[in-house]
């Protein structure tokens, strides 16, 4: 009977020695749970208050699950209508990376290399362009002019004019360095991608996106902003200074296609963020191709840091009358979304400082 007891003895045991080793997957689980339960992100909301003149909307979000959201301020000031969760911004540049995840997704379906040599698909480009590959392209490594330094661009902003013609424009101007030399943000290069999709699928850059990206993982509330559309909810854009509150300047949006001409939500943007733990737009394999950085710590539309304490992919946007900025933390699950219609002198919240912040409270929480 003794012996009996102590196998019972030494079976119990081991199974709480086994209990208490288990993966510690649930307990990070568990604490991203117990935030929603008890959240207490006063400092956050302080953020945002102290922010002077802030209007826009946040979003903060752990394994897909939002553990804070606020909207600020005013969709549209002259009709008094606040913003909401529904809000459409304008988010900039941050459309570059769903530029870059359609060049992905035609790299699977074969149509494309991203290796191939701009020249391959789009024949009549200009001498100096026929080297550039669309990698450098995606890199802002190709040494095509950023956009904005092209004189009178902020001009031809306001006109209606095709993509086509402002692309025209910026072939005859020098390289700022040779292919694959340096690193130099280029707004034009992401114009060029655009219509280097259009060529190679035989459909317009937002049908494409549309059917190919947003569909897939419902981001119903994304799409290209074009002035003459009737687009619900979509927010107006203003500019503040010292002396007041404007509207914005009048932007013909289809101008900036590719580079910058996408609206969203918070919540579509909190999609987009949770369709990279999935294979539902492109395999693991080429979301890896996707994240790896050339110079600068430019990817394929998203700014990358990766070391032993840190890895964020990020980007900002900055158009007349908005600003945006996501950063995802894949090893630790979190998003920070802002998107803001109001710009003004400083806008520290599209410089990570609030995703800082976030990252610390988290810390402080224990997760």
């Amino acid at each position: 009977m003794k012996r009996i007891h102590t196998s019972l003895f030494t079976f119990v045991l081991s199974i709480l020695l086994l209990l208490s080793c288990r993966p510690s997957k649930q307990k990070t689980e568990h604490k991203a749970d117990s935030l929603q339960e008890e959240p207490n992100f006063s400092s956050f909301d302080q953020y945002f208050n102290n922010l002077e003149n802030f209007s826009g909307n946040v979003l903060v979000a752990i394994h897909g699950k939002p553990i804070y959201e606020k909207s600020y301020g005013y969709a549209n000031r002259e009709l008094n209508v606040k913003n909401t969760a529904k809000t459409k911004f304008r988010i900039g540049s941050v459309t570059k990376q769903f530029t870059a995840m359609a060049i992905m997704i035609l790299q699977e379906q074969g149509k494309l290399k991203v290796t191939d040599k701009l020249s391959v698909h789009l024949p009549d480009v200009p001498e100096i362009w026929k080297d550039i590959t669309i990698q450098q392209l995606l890199t802002h490594t190709s040494g095509i002019m950023h956009a904005w330094a092209l004189e009178g661009f902020g001009t031809h902003m306001m006109l209606y004019t095709p993509i086509e013609d402002i692309i025209e424009k910026f072939k005859a101007q020098p390289l700022v360095g040779a292919p694959g030399e340096k690193f130099e943000y280029s707004g034009t290069g992401y114009f060029i991608l655009s219509a280097l999709i259009e060529k190679v699928s035989g459909q317009l850059y937002e049908n494409f996106l549309k059917e190919e990206l947003f569909d897939k993982i419902g981001m119903t509330n994304t799409g290209a902003d074009v002035p003459d559309l009737i687009i619900p909810n979509r927010a107006s854009g203003y500019v503040t200074d010292s002396t007041g509150t404007y509207n914005a300047t009048f932007i013909y949006m289809p101008i900036l296609t590719g580079g910058g001409n996408l609206y969203s939500t918070t919540k579509d943007l909190l999609k987009w963020d949770q369709s990279f733990y999935t294979n539902a737009l492109i395999s693991k394999e080429s979301k890896a191709q996707m994240f790896t950085t050339e110079r600068n710590n430019y990817a394929y539309g998203w700014g990358v840091i990766k070391s032993d304490s840190l890895y964020r992919t990020s980007h900002a946007g900055g158009i007349p009358g908005g600003r945006a900025r996501i950063d995802r933390y894949p090893n630790k699950g979190i998003l920070v979304v802002v998107l803001s219609n109001n710009v003004r002198n400083t806008s520290p919240e599209v410089r990570g400082d609030f995703s800082e912040l976030v990252l610390e409270e988290l810390e402080k929480m224990g997760y």
